[in-house]
């Protein structure tokens, strides 16, 4: 009987433990977590070798990865690594007479999670010369524990929609408002019409790009 009840104990303690180590996140320690995405972010900005290493080493944990289109085939898994690819980055828009030039947050940065594991997600935009001339844009995506950095995996640009109003057919009326799709993009008919939008490029007004591919 004892052997039962010292059984149900363990079993009980070991769920408690594991719940309380998946508590959501508190106020305070999302505030902490941002602060480092903050730091993180400020880090792009920063010349200064040592400095930029440093600050990259208070945001992030042990082996944190960066990866975005760019570094695909490179493993940057350390805070010395990220800091040379910024650097490098940097020099590459000096070099194209982007210089000086500014990497903001854009957004709220998302925060989901516990402090054991924590996700996260923001926008960033990257401008030069004062903000004259926009550079790059997208998502990254991260991962934390500890309120630490252990991951960020960037996206450049916007997701493109998928195709979902219907294809033009030749022969068919389209009124005021239509909306076709037309090699691989939305467009909206002006007024009536039996065109497609590449022969009456008048009559019909293209909203965006869009994808058949999942």
């Amino acid at each position: 009987m004892k052997s039962i009840q010292a059984a149900i104990l363990l079993t009980s303690l070991s769920f408690a433990s594991a719940n309380s180590a998946a508590q959501p996140l508190t106020e305070s320690e999302v505030k902490i977590l941002k602060q480092n995405v903050i730091t993180y972010m400020s880090a792009w900005n920063v010349l200064d070798e040592g400095e930029r290493v440093s600050m990259l080493e208070k945001a992030t944990n042990l082996g944190f990865v960066y990866q975005d289109p760019s570094s695909a085939g490179y493993m940057l898994n350390n805070a010395q690594l990220v800091s040379n690819w910024i650097g490098g980055f940097q020099g590459q828009m000096s070099d194209y007479g982007l210089w000086p030039y500014d990497a903001t947050l854009v957004s709220n940065i998302e925060v989901h999670g516990s402090v054991d594991s924590a996700n996260i997600r923001f926008n960033w935009h990257i401008t030069a010369l004062g903000g004259a001339v926009s550079v790059a844009e997208g998502v990254d995506y991260g991962t934390a524990s500890n309120l630490k950095l252990n991951s960020i995996t960037g996206f450049f640009g916007a997701l493109t929609p998928k195709c979902q109003s219907p294809d033009w057919q030749l022969g068919e009326t389209y009124v005021s408002d239509s909306l076709v799709t037309f090699k691989d993009a939305i467009y909206q008919a002006k007024w009536w019409t039996q065109a497609s939008p590449e022969e009456d490029t008048e009559v019909w007004v293209k909203l965006h790009d869009c994808t058949n591919s999942i």
